[in-house]
């Protein structure tokens, strides 16, 4: 693949690897009520169907830094973006003929290919942001942001106006395909590593684990908060703040706003304050903004503990996935692999145990317990001799 690559053109490549990988799921997600309905399941059975994306993910495990090392970033982007265009209309292919089956194998196979993506696009914001010489790798994760919200305007218009969802499927995967392939000539070639001769050829050892958990710590508070947001934040201010259902929604929009001013600006504190004192602020935010979100009074204090858990989860992943990589004696992109993996098979459980602690307890009690994974991530960074 021919390139004509320089820092500011990586980085602007870089961007819509990350926009078209929020683009491509989103404009499916939007249609989700429609696909519900069609397929005649019940709300019980299609909660079960659509984590097949999640279980797809998660079942890459190493997979994606195998991959990525056989192939470069440039093609893994490129055909991954191929390959959840095509498994995107699979799925959709699945709605037209009634069958939950194929629309589940879509979304399984999806996610394999997202899992892979997501590898490949943060191991090049990471070398863009080591060219750099400065944290750049937070915004391009608002790319992300920017692509799922055209991604789900674009799903949402289709719908309304009657697209067939084969169609509309079809049409965008070839629009995100081209952007990606144009943009994966611009990508900055791999770096050499003094360090890949002496990496571990097989898996992961123990020390490797034991540097990687903390970390694994930190993306999972970021992706907790994402969780709570998505899954939960409206249940929180209908049943325990009494605002109505019909405007219970406003607690994730004030979150993603959050998050997504985060990740625009995130680079500039990381680069101001440095890492280690940018982590520790995030995930402080995070354990505190749960916190005052599950205990509040009122509604208003609520969005604003939200707002808060929305602002520091911005960059807590983007800073997880850089000190993976650059931890010595792995295997190139291993570290976000892992990183990677971790997220997504906790992402599975997370939703479930949230619901669970809630039925035994209470919303509030579960939340809470979700910001104790802040607050021990905190504590593991706290210690003496952390950098």
């Amino acid at each position: 693949m021919q390139h004509s690559a320089t820092p500011r053109r990586a980085r602007a490549a870089a961007m819509v690897a990350f926009a078209t990988n929020g683009a491509l799921p989103a404009t499916l997600l939007a249609r989700y009520a429609e696909v519900k309905d069609d397929l005649g399941l019940s709300a019980a059975v299609f909660g079960i169907v659509v984590v097949g994306f999640t279980i797809g993910a998660a079942g890459a495990f190493h997979l994606p830094g195998v991959v990525l090392r056989r192939l470069g970033m440039r093609w893994t982007t490129a055909i991954g973006t191929a390959w959840i265009a095509l498994a995107l209309v699979v799925a959709g292919s699945g709605v037209v003929v009634g069958s939950a089956g194929i629309f589940a194998a879509g979304l399984i196979l999806a996610g394999f290919g997202d899992a892979v993506v997501d590898v490949a696009q943060n191991a090049q914001g990471l070398r863009v942001q080591e060219v750099y010489g400065r944290s750049v790798l937070t915004s391009m994760h608002a790319g992300w942001s920017i692509g799922a919200a055209i991604g789900g305007v674009v799903g949402t218009a289709a719908a309304s106006a009657g697209v067939p969802l084969t169609l509309h499927l079809t049409a965008w995967g070839v629009l995100c395909v081209i952007a990606m392939a144009a943009a994966a000539r611009l990508f900055l070639p791999e770096a050499r590593r003094a360090s890949t001769e002496e990496a571990e050829p097989g898996p992961l050892g123990r020390h490797a684990m034991v540097l990687l958990a903390p970390l694994a710590l930190v993306a999972l508070a970021g992706i907790s908060v994402e969780d709570v947001g998505n899954n939960w934040s409206a249940v929180l201010l209908s049943t325990e703040r009494d605002v109505p259902a019909s405007s219970a929604g406003i607690g994730l929009s004030a979150l993603l706003i959050a998050q997504f001013i985060g990740r625009l600006l995130g680079d500039r504190f990381i680069d101001r304050v440095g890492h280690r004192a940018a982590l520790i602020t995030s995930l402080a935010a995070v354990a505190g903004g749960l916190t005052s979100a599950a205990w509040s009074p009122g509604a208003w204090l609520t969005l604003v503990g939200l707002a808060l858990a929305g602002l520091g989860c911005a960059i807590t992943v983007p800073l997880a996935f850089a000190r993976a990589d650059a931890l010595p004696g792995l295997r190139p992109h291993a570290g976000v692999t892992w990183i990677g993996w971790t997220m997504r098979i906790a992402t599975i459980a997370l939703s479930p145990a949230i619901g669970g602690v809630a039925t035994v307890a209470s919303l509030p009690i579960a939340i809470s317990a979700v910001a104790l994974v802040a607050v021990l991530a905190l504590g593991l960074q706290l210690r003496p001799g952390v950098r």
